[in-house]
């Protein structure tokens, strides 16, 4: 029977604060693929490092129009005031088939 990985907790100091980590051992596949126990379906970027350690952060898609938004606090007023303008709302009606 193979050796299974012990799973467990690391504790390491930050800036005066103990993080309690679990820390498991994972192994790709032959397709180099890697199962992440408790992530399923979640995005991450990757970060390889010299050192041959690998960083996973998570991480989303955003679209251009998303980010220039999120990031111009001139755009988000701007379209928090048009959306207010009453010539904004119009009524919806469901379309015939």
């Amino acid at each position: 029977m193979a050796h299974q990985p012990t799973v467990g907790l690391a504790h390491s100091g930050l800036m005066g604060y103990t993080v309690r980590m679990e820390t498991f051992v994972v192994q790709t596949d032959s397709r180099s693929r890697l199962v992440l126990p408790g992530h399923p379906d979640q995005l991450y970027i990757v970060q390889p490092h010299e050192d041959g350690s690998i960083l996973l952060m998570p991480g989303r898609v955003v679209s251009d129009a998303q980010l220039e938004y999120d990031n111009n606090p001139d755009l988000q007023d701007l379209l928090a005031r048009a959306q207010e303008s009453p010539t904004v709302h119009r009524p919806r009606s469901a379309s015939a088939a």
